[in-house]
């Protein structure tokens, strides 16, 4: 495994470049969660389901069927 280290000011090591290629065995191996896919940005298929499902969830709502969440409970979620 070839890594490569980063060093602070003063020479001390405080962090670890590991080659993609390496990364994803790892990740594989330890069934870590492909990060590098949670930080690009929706798809426009995504933000299509996303609003759809938006809109089916307020023609529930309207009719009766489930109940949505206050904007107090979702700022409370965060």
């Amino acid at each position: 495994m070839t890594l490569q280290y980063t060093y602070d000011n003063k020479g001390r090591a405080v962090g670890v470049f590991i080659p993609i290629g390496e990364w994803k065995k790892i990740a594989k191996k330890y069934k870590v969660p492909d990060t590098i896919a949670d930080d690009l940005p929706p798809t426009k298929q995504e933000i299509l389901k996303s609003i759809k499902d938006g809109i089916e969830q307020a023609k529930l709502h309207q009719q009766g069927k489930i109940k949505l969440k206050t904007a107090q409970q979702l700022l409370n979620e965060l």
